[in-house]
């Protein structure tokens, strides 16, 4: 009689996407612009920026810490891009970030959808910072 040994997979952990939402009282070029433009991210907190906003273009955000590639970008309504963190561990694929902008009476309505991410530590710490670091004060720069 032979012994047969399966092994098997572990399931890989369904990390919760990340959405949020805010009403922004700017044009949708402005938001968008300052999604895009490095000098205008430098200006509300994302600095040093650097941007190069067409398909397949790079950017960095706070000095390099975070960083990716832009996938999509369909002005002033729609940009996709990568993203991960400079401390993520090697093995981490990228993340994805879309962003959607639609205009409304009072303002931009301005929603981030953040899919990928690889832990559960690191979703918890990104769904606090966008709000925190990043839609905050880009919403106060903007009004």
């Amino acid at each position: 009689m032979s012994t047969r040994t399966t092994l098997y997979a572990r399931p890989t952990e369904r990390i919760e996407d990340i959405d949020h939402s805010i009403t922004i009282r700017a044009s949708i070029n402005q938001v968008f612009d300052a999604l895009t433009v490095a000098r205008i991210l430098d200006d509300w907190g994302g600095g040093p920026a650097r941007v190069q906003a067409k398909c397949n273009g790079r950017y960095s955000l706070w000095d390099g810490d975070m960083h990716g590639m832009i996938k999509e970008i369909e002005y002033p309504r729609r940009l996709v891009h990568t993203f991960r963190e400079e401390r993520w561990d090697e093995s981490y694929l990228d993340s994805l970030v879309t962003w959607d902008l639609e205009e409304t009476g009072r303002g931009t309505l301005l929603s981030l959808h953040h899919t990928g991410l690889p832990t559960r530590k690191i979703r918890e710490i990104h769904n606090e910072g966008w709000g925190e670091y990043f839609l905050g004060p880009l919403k106060v720069h903007l009004e």
